[in-house]
């Protein structure tokens, strides 16, 4: 009688257990699609916020600013501002599905969704490419800091040196 008693006990503790298990994955699942719709709601509030993060506009004038910034902690640069141009803006990059056949690699990009709602897995996008940096600083005209600037701001910004103009200011 006590052996079955234990059973019965053990039983009711699993059943417990799977019960609140199964409770706290539905908690989840609504927390879950909760956030989403907030996130959802967030953007279609603030399009502009949306808008403005692939802006390439907004992206040449955060260039400018870092190219001022690492241009002025030269020694003997004084006072620095910078002109970035960009070519093009930004590029999306999406999901490529490679297989390979008897012909060599086969890509394809990679689609969610079934019907009329499919649409392409966006990975990120990749900044416009600088197409030219002008700079104009007080120490533009010594040929020890022009060559210091050119030299940074082509390896900070991965830019060719033929693409970057220092003048005296």
């Amino acid at each position: 009688m006590a052996a079955e008693e234990g059973r019965s006990k053990k039983k009711d503790r699993k059943l417990l257990l799977l019960a609140a298990g199964a409770i706290l994955g539905v908690v989840l699942l609504v927390y879950g699609s909760l956030g989403e719709k907030d996130a959802e709601r967030s953007e279609a509030e603030n399009p502009i916020a949306v808008e403005n993060a692939l802006d390439p506009e907004s992206y040449a004038e955060e260039v400018e600013r870092r190219v001022e910034a690492i241009c002025a902690r030269v020694e003997g640069a004084g006072t620095v501002h910078a002109v970035v141009t960009l070519k093009g803006g930004y590029r999306a990059v999406y999901a490529i599905d490679s297989r390979s056949s008897s012909g060599g690699f086969q890509n394809s990009t990679v689609l969610i969704g079934s019907g009329s709602s499919e649409e392409a897995v966006l990975i990120c996008y990749e900044n416009p490419e600088i197409s030219g940096i002008g700079i104009v600083c007080g120490g533009g005209d010594d040929p020890k800091v022009r060559e210091a600037i050119l030299s940074l701001v082509a390896a900070a910004f991965d830019v060719k040196t033929n693409k970057i103009y220092i003048a005296a200011g």
